[in-house]
């Protein structure tokens, strides 16, 4: 058994899920954090970075083909402070797309939900392992749930499958819900998980940051609302 002292650790990196509705700006938001930073762009959304310095964006194909070899590549290699992949919701469609056709049937079966479930887990898993910070996005989508008292409300979540959804965002530190300030109108990082909202912050315990702030720890504990 191997044990390291503290201060033989490598430098502490994050792992952040930001979601929410298009136009949100989950896309300018990995474009605002401090230190280099790569976007994997499965979306083609990386067109309003233009003139962002210190970004590099990556593109990916419909199929998705060449994502194992870029992250073959970051493996070996990743000098960036910032790796982010924009976005889950967009990978897990272009997979089930991509099975759908090949299997011939012109829809998903059992087996191609399986294989996007453990796709999309897996490459969360190989970016999770990178020494850098690891930022996720996905769009949102609202559920309708039953509490054990028989009561119903709807919550607010990232538009994965539901599996991949409880696993991604177990594995991330932080996961935020992008909303509107009411007071100033200004768009903002929800961080307190609720039964309305997913969230939560177990690096800095916030209940709402700047985009900015994401990964840095700025941020205060404000009362909000949805």
């Amino acid at each position: 058994m191997e044990i390291l002292k503290s201060q033989d650790l490598k430098k502490p990196t994050i792992s952040v899920l930001i979601y929410g509705t298009p136009g949100m700006g989950k896309t300018t938001l990995l474009g605002s954090q401090q230190g280099r930073t790569l976007i994997i762009d499965i979306d083609r959304g990386t067109n309003v970075l233009v003139g962002c310095e210190n970004v590099d964006v990556v593109r990916v194909s419909e199929n998705v083909k060449e994502l194992q070899e870029i992250l073959r590549e970051l493996q070996e290699n990743c000098d960036y402070d910032n790796v982010c992949l924009d976005s889950l919701s967009e990978l897990e469609r272009s997979i089930l797309t991509t099975l759908s056709i090949r299997n011939g049937t012109g829809s998903p079966s059992l087996q191609d939900y399986t294989k996007t479930n453990n796709y999309v887990l897996n490459c969360c898993r190989q970016l999770r392992g990178l020494q850098a910070n690891v930022m996720f996005t996905a769009w949102e989508k609202c559920v309708e749930i039953t509490a054990p008292s028989g009561e119903k409300y709807t919550r607010l979540v990232p538009m994965l499958r539901d599996k991949n959804m409880e696993n991604i965002c177990g594995l991330c530190d932080i996961v935020g819900r992008i909303y509107t300030d009411r007071e100033t109108g200004e768009r903002k990082v929800w961080l307190e998980g609720r039964p309305e909202v997913i969230a939560k912050d177990r690096i800095y315990k916030r209940k709402c940051c700047k985009f900015e702030e994401v990964l840095n720890g700025g941020g205060k504990n404000a009362e909000l609302e949805i």
